[in-house]
């Protein structure tokens, strides 16, 4: 993680400082991850509210903690009005000064094998982060950028949704300079109703892609045509097991980490 002191957090999230200004190397939302001298954020949850994990955060040994109200500890505090929400804002601003390149993937099955694949290949070429497990969501997305140094050139992020506007939360928070669809089909339809649900999920991942990125789209995808509009002034690359003269994903991650001599005679399929 990026150092920063708790003036600039404060900043960051809007939120109002109580007590010493302190420098933050790390940030932990779990007790059981504290270490010392670390920022704690008390989440809360549908199930669960860690404000009442403060006193342990504190006794482990972390520094200052992020809260939803004041506390009575004698420790450094910032409030403010949604600790989720602030761990997003603190996770895209160290993203956003970061030199890495984001490839952010998502999918209705076989995203994370292909996210470990992906993260493996970039590997052989710098120093690459990637969600861990199954951290796919509003909170396991924002951990993973939270590591993101000014040395790593690459991170390869894995975005899940259960329910409508999750993926564009994420997308917009990660800023990817690729991203990927890897496929659609019937899957947590208690969230998105029908396939068509399922696709206009997945297609928020657009919603964050930077300005000249690339998409990458399977293109034996179902609602593939429903994308269009949104994919229109991008670059597009498709592959396809079932169709001849698309390109390769394999060839896709070479793109990506650079290697424009050798795609740049490699032309996307007309839809």
């Amino acid at each position: 993680m990026i150092s920063l002191s708790l003036k600039k957090i404060a900043k960051i999230i809007n939120g109002n400082l109580y007590g010493s200004d302190l420098i933050i190397n790390h940030i932990v939302i779990d007790t059981k991850k504290v270490v010392p001298d670390c920022l704690f954020i008390a989440l809360i949850g549908k199930k669960f509210d860690a404000h009442i994990f403060i006193k342990d955060a504190i006794s482990q040994g972390c520094s200052a903690v992020i809260t939803q109200k004041k506390i009575k500890y004698c420790i450094s505090y910032i409030v403010v009005k949604n600790t989720s929400m602030a761990l997003g804002q603190i996770a895209s601003w160290i993203r956003k000064i970061t030199n890495a390149k984001i490839l952010a993937i998502t999918g209705s099955c076989g995203k994370t094998s292909v996210k470990e694949m992906t993260a493996s290949i970039l590997a052989q070429n710098g120093k690459t982060i990637s969600t861990t497990g199954n951290l796919n969501n509003n909170i396991g997305v924002p951990i993973t950028l939270l590591k993101l140094t000014l040395e790593h050139q690459y991170g390869v992020i894995e975005l899940g949704a259960n329910q409508p506007g999750e993926i564009f939360y994420t997308s917009n928070i990660s800023q990817p300079e690729v991203v990927l669809i890897n496929n659609i089909y019937y899957a947590h339809l208690k969230g998105f109703k029908s396939l068509i649900g399922v696709s206009n999920a997945k297609s928020e991942i657009f919603s964050g892609l930077k300005n000249h990125g690339t998409v990458v789209i399977n293109l034996d995808s179902h609602h593939l045509s429903s994308w269009k509009k949104k994919i229109q002034k991008k670059n597009i690359l498709y592959f396809s097991i079932k169709k001849k003269n698309s390109v390769t994903f394999f060839l896709v991650i070479l793109k990506f980490i650079d290697m424009v001599l050798l795609l740049q005679y490699i032309h996307p399929l007309e839809q």
